[in-house]
C-alpha cells in the first residue's frame, strides 16, 4: 500500500480558504458591537448579489486578496517584533516628548539637556509605528473579509492554493533530487577513499555499487528534467534559488553558485583520498572562503588556521614550550606526594629529620614551584590529533623554509604516526578527519611571494580559482535585493539595470586586473609603445559589490547607484587606481552628468572627465 500525504493540497486550500472564511465572520462580529463611529468596518457582504462575476475580475480579486493576506503577515510580525523591542527600552523617551522639551519657552539648563540625551534611545517611533500598523491591520482584515464573502472569488482563491501547494512540492522535489544526487557523489567518494586508505583496488561488488549509484544520477537529472520542463515549476526552483542565496549572503557572506559548487566537489574529492588541496586565485576570487565552506559543510568542522606571511615560525606551526601558573592544589597535591614517598623509604627517620625534609619540600615545590612549562600544541599538530581540516592561508607567504617542513606529513593518512620534533619528539597518531587545504596566489609580479619547490608541490592537488561568472554574480546581487518571500525591493526597473551594469563593469575590471584583458586606451596607456593601463591593487570582487548594493537597499535606494559605487569602491581604492576606475564606470554608462567637483577624486580632470563622458571639450578646452 503507497504512502499516503497527511495533507493534500485541496486539504491544505481548503482549509486556508476556511480560515478567512472564520476571520470574516470574526470581523462581522465585530462590527455588531462596534460603535457608529468605529474607524473600521466591513464592507458590504458581495455574496448577497447574485450577480455573477466574470473571469477577469475573478482573477484581479483573487490577486487582491493575496497581497491582502501577505500584508497582513507583515503587519502582525512588524507589531510582534516592534513591541518586543519596547518590552526590552522602556525607559527610552518617545520623540513627541523630546519635541516638548525642545519646544518650551525659555532656555534649557544643562541638566535638563544632559537628560534628554540620556532618554534618546533606538525606539523612538516605535509607539506611532505599533499604532499605524494596527490600523493598517484592521483595514487590511476588512478588506479580506469583503473579498472572501464571495463564494466565486473563494473557490477561486482555494483553485489557486492548491495550484501554489502543487508547485512547492514540485520544486521542493527538485531540491530533494538535487541533494540525492549530491549525497550519491559524496558516497561515491568515500567508498573511493576507503579502498585507497586500505591500498586495495575496487572490488566487483564496489563497481557494482559504482554503477548503481550513476544509474541513480541519472535518473535524478531525467526526473529534474521533466519538472523544470514545467513554467511554474522552473520559476519557483529559480525563486527558491535566489532565496538560498540570499540566506547564504546574509548568514556567511559566500554563496554556493553552480561553479562554485564544482570546484568544491573536486575538492572534497581529492581531500577525501588524503590528498593536500591548494587553492591558487587572485585577489579576491574568494579561495579562503572556499576553503572554509569545505571544512564546514563537507567535513563538519570549525577547521585550524595558519595564515601565511614572511615572520611565520616552525613554532606558529607545530606549536612551542610556554610558561604558565600552577594551580595552588597542584603544588600541594605533589608536595604530599613527595612526602609519603620519604617516609616510605625512610621509615625510621627521626622526627627533626622529618621537619627539615618537609620544610625544604614546602619550599621548593608549593613556595618556589609556582610556574611550570607545558608545551602548547600548533594548529598542524592539533588538527591532526583532532581529526580536523586546517587551512594554510596564503601558503606561499610563508617562508620556503618552513614550508618544506610540511613534506612529512602532507601524505599522511589515519592511523600513522607523526614525530613532532619541537616537543622533544613527541608521537602523534594522526585521527581520520585530518585534511590539509592551502590557499596561494597566482604568481605573477603583483604579489611578493616564495618560489614553491616543484618535488613539494607534486604532492599537492592544485586547482585554480577564477571570479565567478558574470550571469552568477548578477544572480547574487539580484538575491541581495529580495525580501525574505522573494520580491525584489527597488524602486524600478532601471535599479536592476543599473546592477546589471555594475556586474559588467565588475566583469571588465576583473579581466583587466588579472590581465586577461588589454586596455590601450585607458589612463595611463601608452598605445606606441604596447603599454596597457593596469590597475595596481583595485578588484571588483564580490565582497565589494556586497559593500556597494548592502548600504544601498538598506537606505532604501536613496539615491543613484553610482553615489554608492564612488564611496564604497573607488574612494577607498589606492590613489594611483581612482582616475582609471572612474574611466572604466563611465564606459558601463555610469557618471554620465557628473561633474568633477562631485568626485572630489585628485588627478581627476573636466577634459579627462568629459572625454570618458563621451561628450565634446568644453568652450575653454580644460
Amino acid at each position: 500500500m503507497g504512502k499516503t500525504n497527511r495533507f493534500s493540497k485541496d486539504g491544505i486550500a481548503r482549509y486556508l480558504t476556511e480560515r478567512l472564511l472564520r476571520e470574516k465572520k470574526t470581523q462581522q462580529k465585530i462590527k455588531s458591537v462596534r460603535p457608529k463611529t468605529q474607524l473600521f468596518s466591513i464592507g458590504r457582504n458581495s455574496s448577497k448579489s447574485s450577480k455573477p462575476i466574470n473571469r477577469l475580475e475573478i482573477e484581479q480579486r483573487v490577486n487582491r486578496l493575496i497581497q491582502a493576506t501577505m500584508e497582513k503577515e507583515d503587519l502582525i510580525k512588524q507589531i510582534v517584533s516592534d513591541r518586543a523591542v519596547l518590552e526590552e527600552h522602556r525607559t527610552s523617551a518617545i520623540q513627541e516628548e523630546i519635541l516638548d522639551v525642545l519646544e518650551r519657552p525659555g532656555a534649557i539648563d544643562d541638566l535638563d539637556l544632559r537628560s534628554l540625551v540620556r532618554s534618546v534611545g533606538s525606539t523612538q517611533g516605535l509607539e506611532g509605528s505599533i499604532a499605524m500598523a494596527k490600523h493598517r491591520l484592521a483595514e487590511v482584515e476588512s478588506r479580506i473579509a469583503g473579498l472572501i464573502s464571495s463564494k466565486q472569488i473563494a473557490e477561486a482563491y482555494e483553485d489557486h492554493i492548491a495550484r501554489k501547494v502543487m508547485v512547492i512540492r514540485s520544486a521542493r522535489n527538485v531540491k530533494s533530487l538535487q541533494s540525492l544526487i549530491e549525497k550519491c557523489e559524496l558516497a561515491h567518494m568515500e567508498l573511493l577513499a576507503r579502498r585507497n586508505n586500505q591500498n586495495v583496488t575496487l572490488t566487483g561488488a564496489d563497481n557494482e555499487i559504482v554503477n548503481k549509484y550513476e544509474l541513480i544520477r541519472q535518473k535524478a537529472h531525467e526526473k529534474i528534467d521533466d519538472l523544470m520542463g514545467q513554467d511554474e515549476i522552473y520559476y519557483e526552483v529559480k525563486r527558491r534559488r535566489l532565496l538560498e542565496y540570499r540566506r547564504q549572503l546574509l548568514k556567511d557572506g559566500f554563496v554556493e553558485t553552480p561553479s562554485i559548487r564544482d570546484e568544491v566537489m573536486g575538492i572534497v574529492s581529492h581531500s577525501k583520498l588524503g590528498i593536500p588541496v591548494l587553492l591558487r586565485g587572485h585577489l579576491g576570487t574568494g579561495k579562503t572562503e572556499i576553503a572554509l565552506h569545505v571544512a564546514r559543510k563537507y567535513f563538519g568542522y570549525e577547521p585550524e588556521f595558519i595564515s601565511g606571511s614572511e615572520e611565520a615560525t616552525k613554532y606558529d606551526i607545530y606549536g612551542r614550550t610556554q610558561i604558565g601558573i600552577r594551580p595552588e592544589k597542584d603544588r600541594i597535591r605533589e608536595f604530599e606526594h613527595h612526602m609519603r614517598e620519604y617516609m616510605k623509604w625512610n621509615p625510621d627517620a627521626p622526627k627533626e629529620e622529618l621537619k627539615e625534609v618537609e620544610k625544604q619540600y614546602y619550599h621548593a615545590i608549593v613556595v618556589r614551584g609556582l610556574t611550570t612549562s607545558f608545551f602548547h600544541y600548533g594548529p598542524l599538530v592539533r588538527a591532526m590529533r583532532e581529526g580536523k581540516p586546517i587551512i594554510i592561508d596564503e601558503m606561499d607567504g610563508i617562508p620556503h623554509s618552513i614550508v618544506m617542513r610540511l613534506n612529512h606529513v602532507l601524505t599522511r593518512r589515519a592511523g600513522d604516526t607523526v614525530r613532532v620534533q619541537e616537543n622533544g619528539g613527541d608521537d602523534i597518531i594522526v585521527k581520520k578527519g585530518f585534511t590539509v587545504l592551502a590557499t596561494g596566489n597566482i604568481k605573477s609580479a603583483r604579489y611578493k611571494r616564495e618560489e614553491l619547490d616543484a618535488a613539494f608541490l607534486s604532492r599537492w592537488w592544485s586547482s585554480d580559482i577564477n571570479y565567478p561568472p558574470q550571469e552568477e554574480t548578477y544572480e547574487i546581487l539580484v538575491a541581495s535585493l529580495l525580501d525574505r518571500r522573494g520580491n525584489l525591493q527597488i524602486r524600478n526597473a532601471s535599479d536592476l539595470d543599473d546592477v546589471r551594469a555594475l556586474t559588467e563593469s565588475a566583469a571588465e575590471i576583473q579581466r583587466i586586473f588579472t590581465g586577461e584583458s588589454v586596455d590601450y586606451f585607458g589612463e595611463g596607456a601608452d598605445a606606441a609603445r604596447e603599454i596597457p593601463a593596469s590597475l595596481k591593487k583595485s578588484v571588483l570582487s564580490l565582497r565589494h559589490l556586497w559593500n556597494i548594493v548592502r548600504p544601498w537597499k538598506a537606505r532604501n535606494f536613496d539615491r543613484p547607484l553610482e553615489n554608492y559605487i564612488l564611496n564604497e569602491f573607488i574612494k577607498p581604492s589606492i590613489i594611483e587606481d581612482q582616475v582609471y576606475l572612474v574611466q572604466i564606470f563611465c564606459r558601463f554608462r555610469f557618471f554620465k552628468t557628473w561633474k568633477v567637483q562631485d568626485f572630489g577624486i585628485p588627478g581627476l580632470t573636466e577634459e579627462r572627465l568629459l572625454a570618458y563622458q563621451g561628450k565634446p571639450p568644453g568652450p575653454t578646452g580644460k
